[in-house]
């Protein structure tokens, strides 16, 4: 499989139209230039932290969903392989940090077993590039 995974601010940024994804990166989607992918972990991910007040978005599961079809965006189901790379996915500490974000590991697992290029702006995904993670970096 070839394309790209979007990360969940990613997604976020995408479809609230904020100016804190990058200008070319918005136009390849927009413009169908390649394969894009959202994770089940991800929209999974949202409905939690709208649940808890943690973001200010409000659209809706369905609303989410519909957009993302519009983008002609897929929506990538987690599989056993995907659980699988999570298994053998390190705890990567870097940095006097550790990196044991739950819903970042899966898209991460998923990304590497599925050969997609992650994109995204969280500060610790490159610690998982020796792990065998393509990554765009979402820059402005």
């Amino acid at each position: 499989m070839r394309g790209y995974l979007l990360d969940t601010h990613i997604v976020l940024w995408l479809l609230s139209g904020e100016n804190d994804l990058n200008k070319n990166i918005r136009e390849d989607i927009d413009f169908f230039q390649h394969r894009y992918f959202v994770s089940v972990e991800t929209l999974r991910e949202i409905v939690i932290l709208q649940s808890l007040n943690k973001i200010n978005f409000d659209d809706k599961l369905e609303k989410i969903v519909s957009a993302l079809q519009e983008r002609q965006i897929n929506i990538l189901p987690i599989e056993l392989k995907h659980i699988e790379a999570l298994e053998n996915l390190p705890i990567i500490q870097k940095e006097g940090k550790t990196h044991n974000d739950p819903f970042d590991r899966m898209l991460i697992a998923q990304a590497i077993a599925n050969k997609l290029s992650i994109i995204s702006s969280d500060s610790k995904f490159p610690f998982y590039k020796d792990c065998g993670l393509k990554l765009l970096v979402n820059e402005i």
